[in-house]
C-alpha cells in the first residue's frame, strides 16, 4: 500500500508508525462500517471505492508483526561453537599436564611420597653399592638409588647401559607404584660429558678395552 493515501468522504485518517515509516490508517465513520460491500451509490455514506476497514486494520497490523534482525539477538550457534572451543582447549591443558613427567632429585621424590604414586617420574640419584641384583646384559634388574642419605628401590626390566655400575649418577624414569618403588622404562648413566643410555661405540672405548 502506498504511503500516504487520500480518501474521500467521511473517512478520517491518522499516522501510524510502523517499521517502513509512516502509514495512513482509515478510520471510517459508524455508517460506514455497517457495510462490508459497496451500496449502491458509490457516494453514499463517504464510500470511495471497495474499500473494508476490517481488513486494512489488520493489513497495517501486519506491520507491527516483521520479525526481528538476528542481529538484535543472541546468536546462540556461536555462543554454543565458543563454548566447544573452550572444553576442547581445558581437555588438552589437562590432558598436557597429566602426561608430563616431573623430575627430582631421590630425596626430593621421597619426600613427595604418596603424591607421587601412579605419575611418571625421572629421579636422579648415586647407585647405592651392593644394592644391584641381576645379571650383566639380564632383563629383570633391581638397584636402589640415594641421595644425602635418603634412598629409592629401582626395578628395570631392560638390558642396563654396559656404563651402569655401583656408585654411578643415574637418571631412572618410570612409573612409582605403592611402596614407592620406581618401575623403570629407561635408565641414564652420567658420564664424564653427558648421560648415556647406550651401550659405548668403539670410539668410546678405553685404549685398553680398544685393543
Amino acid at each position: 500500500m502506498p504511503e500516504n493515501t487520500a480518501f474521500s468522504g467521511n473517512a478520517r485518517s491518522r499516522s501510524r508508525r510502523s517499521p517502513g515509516g509512516f502509514v495512513n490508517r482509515i478510520i471510517l465513520d459508524p455508517a460506514m462500517t455497517s457495510h462490508t460491500t459497496p451500496p449502491s451509490d458509490p457516494n453514499a455514506h463517504g464510500w470511495d471505492g471497495d474499500l473494508d476497514a476490517d481488513l486494512l486494520d489488520e493489513e497495517l497490523d501486519g506491520y507491527n508483526d516483521l520479525p526481528t534482525s538476528q542481529a538484535d539477538g543472541p546468536s546462540w550457534g556461536l555462543i554454543i561453537g565458543v563454548l566447544v572451543a573452550i572444553v576442547a582447549i581445558a581437555f588438552l591443558v589437562l590432558d598436557g599436564l597429566e602426561g608430563e613427567t616431573y623430575f627430582y632429585e631421590v630425596d626430593q621424590a621421597v619426600a613427595k611420597g604418596d603424591d607421587l604414586i601412579g605419575k611418571t617420574v625421572r629421579v636422579k640419584g648415586i647407585v647405592e653399592p651392593g644394592s644391584f641384583e641381576g645379571v650383566a646384559g639380564g632383563i629383570h634388574n633391581t638397584f636402589r638409588i640415594s641421595e644425602q642419605g635418603v634412598g629409592m628401590k629401582v626395578v628395570y626390566t631392560r638390558a642396563l647401559p654396559d656404563t651402569f655400575q655401583e656408585d654411578s649418577e643415574v637418571v631412572a624414569q618410570g612409573v612409582v607404584d605403592e611402596t614407592l618403588t620406581l618401575h623403570a622404562d629407561e635408565v641414564l648413566v652420567k658420564c664424564p660429558s653427558r648421560y648415556e643410555g647406550a651401550p659405548p661405540t668403539g670410539a668410546e672405548l678405553s685404549p685398553q678395552a680398544a685393543r
